[in-house]
């Protein structure tokens, strides 16, 4: 089994402790087969190691821009939003909100399987809770 690891300068994030702890908390939580497995974490004296599921088919953005006239058929395009839709609401389900959904964040297998990525900017959200007070996410993929 091959696993892919994330490793932080502890120095240079020791401001931003809470938000690893978070996302570790956000990962550890979610369990759904278009969402990257998360295993455990590692911790020295200078880096964190969050230690994830490899993925080796690159990002759904390579896939696009290899694409002719950069789209796709479809019935290609309602397979990836089936299942992003579906990772997405396993998610909101459990109370938790992406906030930086874009292509570079969702990954593919070899074999063509989704797998969304990337919990730095997600938020754990409260039962009944609708509205957040921040503003997160890439600019150019934000709603006006």
């Amino acid at each position: 089994m091959y696993a892919a690891v994330k490793i932080m300068n502890l120095k240079k994030l020791e401001e931003h402790l809470d938000s690893i702890r978070e996302e570790i908390a956000i990962l550890n939580k979610l369990d759904h087969p278009n969402v990257v497995k998360y295993y455990e974490t590692y911790i020295d004296k200078k880096f964190i190691y969050l230690v994830m599921e490899y993925i080796d088919g690159g990002e759904l953005f390579e896939k696009i821009a290899k694409q002719e006239n950069q789209v796709f058929s479809e019935d290609m395009a309602a397979r990836y939003m089936k299942k992003l839709f579906s990772a997405l609401n396993h998610m909101h389900a459990q109370g938790i909100v992406h906030r930086d959904i874009k292509p570079e964040n969702i990954l593919l297998t070899k074999h063509d399987e989704l797998k969304l990525v990337d919990f730095g900017l997600s938020k754990r959200t409260k039962p009944g809770e609708r509205k957040m007070k921040t503003i997160a996410g890439t600019p150019y993929y934000m709603a006006p």
